[in-house]
């Protein structure tokens, strides 16, 4: 990655004319070939909320980099970074922080591929800056605003699931996202007092019931159309910080990382693919 940070500047381009209008076009593939037979074939991480103050994504940071150097594609399935509740310091500096984060996953395995989804904390320009160029810098790092398809199996962050959502709707859900401000440092004492009570635990099971939201996303699945949902196997997933191993819906079998934030369940999960 030598190279990709010799090119760092780079990534202060103006966010004008950035793809931020992209439509929901399926991004779909297949992976790179790999000369290490006894790697996994893909693994699945989302919702790190990295560099916020609930996060608690350093301590898992080992076995995180330990799976990568062990399989042959990553998929981080949005909500990586926090820019509402950065510690970093601006948009800027959090995007910046952000890229040597990605580069140094990267580094962990000369051969792997590196698959960014978008979430609606880490849709913004800023961000989207630093993922074009870290894609012209490297091509084993792809970025994808929506969703992603290899093989059977659909990847997306999952805010698909919000109440009342479809495509025109989620768009723009998004923009209003990344348009708003960081949270004022004050902020962040209300949220550690909502961890403490397990709020948090109760307001995620309260929206996002398993059968609802798995009902959700096949719904949008299906707007989107077939590229997207016919011969679906398997849906990996985010967002709503639940963790979900393999429960079965409408003939498909939904999959939830969790997240590394206090009183909920993370794991790294093996995609299952075909």
């Amino acid at each position: 990655m030598t190279a990709a940070r010799a090119s760092h500047a780079k990534s202060r381009n103006s966010d004008a004319n950035l793809p931020w209008h992209r439509s929901h076009a399926v991004s779909t593939g297949a992976l790179l070939p790999s000369h290490q037979s006894t790697l996994n074939d893909c693994i699945v991480i989302s919702d790190l909320h990295l560099f916020s103050q609930r996060s608690q994504a350093d301590e898992h940071l080992p076995r995180i980099h330990a799976a990568v150097r062990s399989s042959r594609a990553l998929v981080l399935a949005g909500d990586i970074v926090d820019f509402k509740w950065s510690r970093v310091g601006s948009i800027d500096d959090t995007a910046d922080a952000a890229r040597l984060w990605l580069e140094e996953l990267l580094d962990q395995n000369p051969e792997g591929e590196l698959h960014y989804l978008l979430g609606n904390h880490d849709h913004v320009p800023a961000l989207i800056t630093r993922l074009e160029s870290l894609a012209a810098d490297c091509p084993r790092f792809r970025w994808h605003p929506y969703h992603l398809r290899l093989g059977n199996a659909v990847f997306l962050h999952g805010d698909v699931s919000n109440p009342g959502m479809n495509q025109a709707k989620l768009h723009a859900y998004r923009e209003r996202f990344g348009q708003l401000d960081q949270h004022a440092s004050g902020m962040s004492h209300v949220y550690d007092l909502v961890l403490a009570l397990r709020l948090n635990v109760f307001g995620t099971r309260l929206l996002y019931p398993h059968g609802t939201v798995m009902r959700r996303i096949l719904r949008y699945l299906e707007e989107v159309g077939d590229e997207l949902s016919l011969d679906v196997r398997n849906v990996y997933f985010g967002h709503t910080h639940r963790s979900l191993s393999g429960e079965e819906h409408g003939g498909v079998r939904f999959h939830n990382c969790g997240a590394p934030i206090r009183g909920h369940d993370f794991r790294i999960i093996t995609a299952e693919l075909s």
